[in-house]
């Protein structure tokens, strides 16, 4: 006969055991990973700048006034603002290397129409789309360094995160005035955006690959009402401010 003791020690391991093996397994970030994730996060931040650089080539080949080169820029950076916190948001919900690869073919994408306008207000459309896409990439990149890794690793990532992002802000503007000049193959300033199209490939191959996924255990609501009115208060504020002074 077992003693009450014996049993009720045999419940408690039973109970552990399967208390840990129930517990979620996290994925460990390779170091092929990490880089993957770390291109992620220059493109859309080389190409925030790489563009001032060239606008005096945009202007003259396209015929773009000061106004209509205003809003290639504040295109970019409105509809990164605005879709940011929503893009997380995604993330959390469905996955966040599904947003990721979904960013980094939606960049890839918009490089490639920024490259071919055939027009200036073509080139503020695919612009706009461009920051959309990268706020679907960005966000994923932190969240994801957080969840697959810790200790001195995940110091260590969030540190070439951050190293990462001040590098891009120089490396933009000198790169985009390199592109500019060499005149690649007689593509100019188109040059600063068709660049964009190998490394984004690249980088989608190798997040199938080593990125492991990711999402928020209680993911919270998109708020669809706040997106929207933030973005129309963006465009109601900019669009004076880059038309007016053209329009006297």
């Amino acid at each position: 006969m077992v003693p009450r003791w014996a049993r009720a020690q045999g419940r408690g391991v039973t109970t552990t055991t399967s208390s840990v093996s129930a517990a979620p397994h996290r994925a460990a970030l390779s170091p092929l990973g990490l880089l993957t994730l770390l291109l992620g996060t220059a493109l859309p931040m080389i190409d925030f700048f790489v563009v001032n650089v060239a606008l005096p080539a945009v202007a003259r080949d396209l015929h773009a006034p000061p106004a209509t080169l205003e809003m290639v820029v504040a295109g970019y950076a409105v509809a990164y603002a605005v879709l940011l916190v929503l893009g997380g948001r995604l993330g959390d919900c469905f996955g966040r290397r599904r947003l990721f690869l979904w960013g980094v073919a939606g960049f890839g994408a918009t490089s490639l129409a920024c490259g071919l306008a055939p027009g200036a207000w073509w080139l503020v459309a695919a612009r706009a789309a461009q920051g959309a896409a990268s706020a679907a990439l960005l966000p994923q990149v932190l969240a994801t360094l957080h969840a697959t890794t810790s200790g001195e690793r995940r110091a260590r990532a969030v540190a070439l995160y951050g190293s990462v992002g001040g590098v891009s802000v120089v490396l933009g503007q000198v790169l985009g005035g390199v592109l500019v000049a060499a005149d690649l193959a007689g593509t100019g300033w188109r040059a600063v955006f068709l660049v964009n199209v190998p490394v984004a490939a690249v980088a989608f191959g190798c997040a199938l690959r080593s990125v492991p996924d990711s999402q928020a255990e209680r993911p919270g609501r998109a708020d669809l009402a706040g997106t929207a009115l933030l973005a129309a208060a963006l465009c109601a504020l900019l669009l004076p401010l880059t038309e007016g002074r053209a329009a006297g």
